[in-house]
């Protein structure tokens, strides 16, 4: 008999699916969408429909592990439960008692967005703290930039786009990493609206818009402040909103006055009367709702590319209406009881930025670092400048590595701990994409002997003096956690029942004009960099996308593509005499790969796009050629300052690591 089973995918994924699992004798044997989700509405995206695949792979860890000999060059042996907690919390208490706490480092990212993971923070806190990651990976430029304008990043419901005349997904592609947002874009067009995409790369979601407007790579600030150019040289703006919501309307207009309009079109290569055809439309349709995406995330000027978009819709009047506003992602953190991290336990605080990782480990000192203890992330994979990341790992006594896979980081590894999946865990989600909160029911027991990062904390805090601080079942703890929640009418209960609409977030942000910044108000940018980085030995910027195949690097080695791949533009190709599936050398000032060149007409020009997530060890690892690079504002990887090269192979092309031969691809242009 199948029981059916709710739950949520706490993968790090807008789209937040509600998911009924069905269960057979003990085992999922497939998944489905929940019908009664507001967003997800009963389909899954292909990641998570595969998943089981993942889930009972062979691949799977599902025991504790260390190298034979403590060399990490040593291969891995299983041990028990026991000498693995035993072994990690004397490493824990040793380095504290001989060094500081501060020679330990704690490095968690977000590969699971469950409540319950917060209380590792807890945990170190608790011993007095270490040292921790700071800023970000992700999405830490443009949270900075919107909170200098409207005081918190907080977006529009996606409901709200039925509200919309005119969408414009500005560096965003809903079909390959959003799903469940195509939908309500179809449906904007369907009521008489336009959707507009702005990308340097015809992406699959330019099939779902009306139109495809293609700035040069890098250019986003110059194509935003020329269109506010216009608009105000036109008399098109809404002095209402100007003049009783916003601050610094004339220091943002001095700025825009620094600048020929022919200089910001020549920068993003768009032709004036094609901008002024836009900004007009955009000025004059209203409401007109703007989704930013995460390319626009990841230079140094980040945090105030997002406020040259903000301010464009802002001097339009776009902000605070129905159907308007820029959204880019939501404040979660506001759902959660913050006070049970227990910040105020850690007596001893150090950071290392997360796009300086490398850096930060090999520099730091009195204490130089010692120990990493690694969950939710693969920071070897994912971090700018991946070699120099694991020469760093390399040169620490002990790294533990709590995973479901060994990963390109426990390559690096001496202790390796098995945790589970949100299928055999109890967890809410919080969604950063949308607001509908989603229980994590448990479909199954663990899988071997892999064990929550809960129960793994709690068994170490035992054995090292703060087993009762950190005792209690999931369901307790997210009880304490949501406190907020139930003081808002909504219970843990209830949300293991099914999905429930968050009871503090707006359908419309700030439709009060009330805004927690200084000024109580909309605060416009004062100064930008709109020069993109330029390096005549590097032409090309180098940009990572996320693959609508796998999920940063989660993928199964029987997934993995044979060789990795990058896109270029037929120029760039030219340019390099290298023919359509050739395999070629691509190099950054960092790091270089072997790649096979796939030539694709929607590709902009000055830029080669790879997918973000291909394995180290297997011949990958995008990372492996960024710079680690740090955004002016929020502490985020600026990834996009990267600079490549592509050269032909000169003798054989050596591709042992992939097992591979080039293959040639028809790629077609997108009708």
């Amino acid at each position: 008999m199948t029981e059916k089973i709710y739950t949520s995918c706490t993968l790090d994924c807008p789209d937040g699916c509600g998911i009924i699992a069905h269960v057979e004798d003990g085992r999922v044997t497939k998944l489905e969408g929940h019908s009664g989700h507001e967003f997800t509405k009963g389909y899954l995206c292909a990641k998570t429909y595969r998943f089981p695949r993942r889930l009972y792979s062979s691949e799977r860890q599902l025991h504790p592990l260390r190298r034979q000999d403590g060399s990490i060059n040593s291969p891995w042996v299983r041990i028990g439960w026991d000498e693995a907690l035993e072994t990690i919390a004397s490493k824990i208490e040793s380095f504290r008692r001989e060094d500081s706490p501060l020679s330990i480092m704690h490095y968690q990212r977000t590969g699971s967005w469950g409540a319950t993971k917060k209380l590792s923070h807890r945990f170190w806190n608790l011993l007095g703290g270490v040292t921790t990651a700071s800023g970000s990976l992700c999405s830490g430029a443009a949270r900075a930039g919107q909170k200098l304008d409207f005081g918190v990043r907080l977006g529009h419901d996606p409901s709200d786009l039925l509200n919309s005349r005119l969408v414009l997904l500005w560096g965003r592609n809903p079909l390959a990493t959003n799903l469940h947002l195509v939908p309500l874009l179809k449906a904007v067009r369907e009521q008489g609206g336009r959707v507009v995409l702005i990308d340097p790369v015809q992406s699959e979601s330019a099939t779902i818009c009306d139109e495809h407007i293609q700035p040069l790579v890098a250019t986003d600030a110059a194509f935003a402040l020329a269109l506010a150019k216009i608009i105000l040289a036109e008399g098109l703006e809404d002095r209402d909103f100007i003049n009783n919501h916003t601050h610094g309307f004339e220091t943002f207009r001095a700025l825009l006055d620094r600048h020929s309009l022919d200089d910001l079109g020549g920068r993003c290569g768009i032709k004036i009367a094609e901008l002024q055809r836009f900004a007009r439309e955009f000025a004059t349709t209203k409401p007109a709702s703007i989704m930013l995406g995460w390319g626009l995330n990841k230079y140094r000027s980040s945090a105030e590319i997002f406020r040259c978009v903000d301010a464009l819709a802002a001097i339009c009047g776009q902000i605070g209406i129905a159907g308007g506003g820029v959204t880019h992602g939501f404040d979660t953190q506001r759902l959660f009881d913050k006070r049970l991290e227990a910040s105020d336990r850690a007596q001893y605080h150090r950071t290392i930025p997360e796009p300086l990782l490398g850096r930060g480990l090999l520099e730091a000192s009195d204490p130089p670092v010692r120990m990493l203890f690694v969950n939710g992330g693969n920071p070897v994979n994912q971090s700018p400048n991946s070699n120099l990341v694991a020469e760093a790992l390399r040169q620490l006594e002990c790294v533990v590595v709590v995973d479901s896979f060994l990963t390109d980081t426990t390559d690096y590894a001496h202790l390796f701990l098995p945790t589970t999946t949100f299928l055999e865990e109890e967890d809410v989600l919080v969604s950063w994409g949308h607001n509908i909160l989603g229980g994590v029911n448990r479909a199954i027991e663990p899988v071997g002997e892999s064990r929550s990062d809960l129960w793994i904390y709690q068994q170490l805090a035992t054995r090292l003096g703060i087993g009762e601080e950190m005792a209690g079942s999931p369901r307790e703890w997210l009880v304490r956690l949501l406190q907020p929640m139930a003081n808002n009418g909504v219970t843990v209960d209830e949300l293991m029942k099914g999905p429930v609409r968050c009871p503090v977030a707006p359908q419309v942000p700030f439709a009060d004009k009330k805004f927690p910044t200084a000024s109580g108000r909309f605060e416009f940018l004062t100064e930008v960099d709109i020069v993109p980085r330029s390096d005549s030995g590097f032409p090309l910027t180098f940009v990572t996308n996320f693959s609508k195949k796998w999920l940063l690097s989660q993928m199964l080695e029987t997934e993995h593509p044979k060789v990795a791949s990058v896109r270029v533009g037929p120029a760039a190709a030219d340019e390099a005499g290298i023919k359509n599936g050739e395999i070629a050398r691509l190099k950054s000032a960092v790091g270089e790969l072997q790649v096979e060149v796939l030539v694709d007409p929607r590709v902009g020009r000055g830029m080669v796009i790879m997918p973000v997530g291909t394995w180290m060890k297997r011949g990958g690892g995008a990372n492996v050629l960024t710079e680690d690079v740090i955004s002016n504002f929020g502490e985020m990887a600026a990834y996009g300052e990267t600079r490549v090269r592509l050269e032909r192979l000169a003798g054989p092309v050596d591709l042992s690591k992939a097992d591979v031969t080039p293959r040639q691809r028809d790629l077609q242009m997108t009708q």
